[in-house]
């Protein structure tokens, strides 16, 4: 499982926090288009940012003209995020997104972002959003699909999904089903393609030699096939050839 499941137990939480701002400049323009259709949608909504991390969301919201509540189940992460947060237009919450501490369509609107892919159901996540959130609010989802994880081989692309240890990998190609399933009606859909052309870029952002033992681990590649794997991707980074990509959604829906 991802360390995002028991991030106040791991044993270098900054590397954690570190790890978040490299993931947030990363996907700064989903980011950005989020907090502005939140915005649109309700220009002077609460919005509650599901995992809100240590709170770059949170700032998004604020600069967008929102209120934001930020719940997270780590101390850890919000403890940073009250360093970095608006008090007066941001407050943060201790809680599991299973089991929300709010009443009934307490917020406008709520983002959620690369959260499902580790909690035990993400289907109970989603009705505990819906509930929490008012008659045609706003609920946006951006999850990555790990299933459609591709290298690009000397044969062409690879499908090398295998790689993923998340609980729910392919939670981004899910996340329209698992959405209407919740009771929401689906207005827009986004795909992000992330490229990665060196393995190092790859390894922030799966710490690529314990993803590849944790997926021998559990059977998901044989340890043989899984070094041929390895090293074919060194012998094209040598090569300045080498390539990898995965898809990235987002859905907006209206509760």
């Amino acid at each position: 499982m991802s360390i995002f499941t028991a991030v106040d137990s791991y044993g270098d939480p900054s590397s954690i926090v570190r790890y978040l701002d490299r993931r947030a400049d990363a996907a700064s323009r989903m980011k950005h288009y989020v907090a502005a259709a939140h915005a649109r949608h309700d220009p002077h909504g609460r919005v509650l940012d599901l995992g809100c991390g240590v709170g770059h969301d949170l700032i998004l919201l604020n600069g967008a003209g929102l209120t934001a509540v930020g719940v997270d189940p780590s101390a850890i992460l919000l403890a940073e995020a009250t360093k970095r947060i608006d008090v007066t237009r941001s407050s943060l919450i201790r809680a599991d997104g299973e089991s929300l501490p709010f009443p009934e369509s307490s917020f406008d609107g709520c983002r959620i972002e690369r959260v499902l892919m580790h909690v035990v159901d993400p289907s109970v996540v989603l009705a505990e959003v819906v509930r929490c959130v008012c008659p045609s609010g706003l609920i946006t989802v951006f999850e990555p699909d790990w299933s459609r994880f591709s290298v690009r081989e000397d044969s062409g692309d690879v499908s090398s999904g295998w790689i993923a240890g998340q609980r729910h990998p392919d939670i981004g190609g899910d996340l329209w089903r698992l959405v209407e399933e919740a009771g929401c009606k689906v207005v827009d859909r986004v795909e992000e393609l992330s490229i990665w052309r060196s393995l190092e870029a790859l390894d922030e952002v799966i710490g690529l030699e314990d993803s590849v033992r944790r997926a021998v681990e559990q059977g998901r590649i044989d340890a043989n096939e899984a070094d041929q794997w390895v090293q074919r991707q060194r012998a094209r980074q040598a090569r300045s050839e080498f390539l990898a990509f995965a898809t990235k959604v987002l859905i907006v829906a209206t509760r």
